[in-house]
Order: C-alpha cells, then sequence, then structure tokens
C-alpha cells in the first residue's frame, strides 16, 4: 500500500470523500469552496495508491488549529489512515501549536484514535449534534508536548 500526502484539493474532492466516509457530508460542497478561499485553512489529503482515501482540514489562527473535519473513505477505515494523516499534517505547524477539534461521543472509534494521540476532553457541549441529538466532546492537544506515535 502507497501512500501519499498533498496539500492541493477541490471542494468537489473533499466533497466526495466525505460524503462517503460520513455517509452524508456534513458539509455542502459550498462551505468546502468557501473554506478553501481562506488563507487561514490548511487541507491535506492522503492517497492510497494514487486514489483520494481521505483528507483533513482546519483553520490556523495565530498559534491556534481547530480541525473542521477528519475524513477516511469507509474502504480505507480501520488501517490506521486517520492517525497517519494527522501526524503528517502536523508536522506543517510549530511545537506550541493548540490543536483543536469537537467529536460526537458515539464516535468512540475516533475518540480512543484522538486520546491515543495525546487529545485531552477540555470540555464538553451538551445536545450540541442534531439528528441524533447529543453531545459533543471537545478535546485539544499541543504539539511538541507530547510525543505523539
Amino acid at each position: 500500500m502507497e501512500l501519499n500526502y498533498r496539500e492541493t484539493t477541490t471542494a468537489d474532492e473533499i466533497y466526495t470523500i466525505a460524503k462517503a466516509a460520513y455517509k452524508g457530508s456534513p458539509w455542502t460542497k459550498q462551505l468546502f469552496k468557501n473554506d478553501l478561499r481562506s488563507r487561514l485553512v490548511r487541507y491535506l489529503v492522503l492517497e492510497v495508491d494514487h486514489e483520494p482515501a481521505g483528507f483533513v482540514g482546519g483553520t490556523l489562527v495565530a498559534d491556534e488549529l481547530s480541525i473542521s473535519n477528519v475524513a477516511i473513505v469507509p474502504k480505507f477505515q480501520g488501517a490506521h489512515l486517520g492517525e497517519k494523516l494527522l501526524l503528517k499534517w502536523f508536522e506543517q505547524f510549530e511545537a506550541g501549536t493548540r490543536v483543536l477539534l469537537e467529536v460526537r461521543y458515539s464516535n468512540q472509534r475516533a475518540m480512543r484514535l484522538y486520546e491515543r494521540m495525546g487529545f485531552q476532553v477540555y470540555n464538553i457541549r451538551e445536545d450540541y449534534y442534531r439528528d441524533p441529538v447529543e453531545d459533543a466532546y471537545l478535546m485539544d492537544l499541543t504539539l511538541g508536548e507530547k510525543e505523539l506515535s
């Protein structure tokens, strides 16, 4: 399995990946287009054997990186590619950068991944998500504080 990473992408590509990964994208294609126009936003796409397999995106403001999406298409899930993608993406940012994300409580697979990487829950937003109503767990990690896998 050959892994490649690239920063260039399109709204169509990441929308397609998100739609597959989430069984319906939480963002519209237009939201991705708007996001890609921002100079503060950074994306990284993962390819497996030259096929788009996932992406991560987020906004960097000063020394805080807020992750908006992490998506791996179903056929590549379970192979620790989300972790590899995040670790590669984090290389772009300086030590001391605080990384923030939110995750549905029911997404225990993702929570375990984030905890394994050193993220910690710092707050809970009750009833934040809809369809179904669910709590959002806010997690953070400071790059360079803990040796990432």
